[in-house]
C-alpha cells in the first residue's frame, strides 16, 4: 500500500470518525452513506469496461444522488461540497474513458484526492456544528430519553 493510500485511509477514517461523533443526523447520514458505498465499490474495483471501473462509476453516481438528497433534505452547506467533489469524480471516470494516455494510477490518485477532500468536508461541517454550540446526534438521543423519563 503506498503512503497516498495510506493517508487516504487515516484521514478518512479520522474524518469519518469526528462527523460520527460530533455530528448531527445529516452528518451521520453522510458518514453511513460514504461507508456503504466504500463497501460496495471495494469488490467491484476491478470490474472495466476497457479503462472503464463501470461499476465504481456507478456506485460514484448513485452517491452523487444521496448527496444531493442530503443538501435538499437538510439545511447544510457540506453535502454540497461532497457532491461538488463526486462530480469530479464523475469527470476521472468519463476521462479514463476518453483519455487514452491516462494509466489506472492516475485515475486512482485523482479518485483518491477528490475522495479525502470530500471526507474532510464532511468533518469540517461536523466541526462547523460544533463551533455553532449545535449538540451532537448521540447527545440529542440522550436529552430526549431524559425528556421522556421526567
Amino acid at each position: 500500500m503506498t503512503p497516498f493510500v495510506l493517508l487516504y485511509l487515516a484521514a478518512s477514517l479520522a474524518a469519518l470518525a469526528i462527523a460520527w461523533l460530533k455530528g448531527g443526523h445529516p452528518e451521520r447520514f453522510g458518514v453511513v452513506f460514504w461507508l456503504i458505498g466504500w463497501m460496495v465499490a471495494l469488490p467491484l474495483n476491478d470490474i472495466r469496461v476497457g479503462e472503464l471501473r463501470w461499476a465504481v462509476a456507478l456506485v460514484d453516481l448513485a452517491s452523487l444522488a444521496v448527496f444531493l438528497w442530503l443538501a435538499l433534505r437538510y439545511q447544510r452547506w457540506w453535502p454540497l461540497g461532497v457532491s461538488a467533489c463526486l462530480v469530479l469524480m464523475m469527470v476521472v471516470h468519463v476521462s479514463a474513458l476518453l483519455i487514452p494516455g491516462m494509466t489506472a494510477l492516475g485515475e486512482a490518485s485523482a479518485q483518491l484526492g477528490f475522495g479525502m477532500l470530500a471526507v474532510l468536508i464532511l468533518a469540517a461541517g461536523a466541526f462547523e456544528r460544533w463551533l455553532a454550540g449545535e449538540a451532537p446526534a448521540s447527545a440529542l438521543a440522550v436529552w430526549r430519553r431524559r425528556q421522556h423519563e421526567t
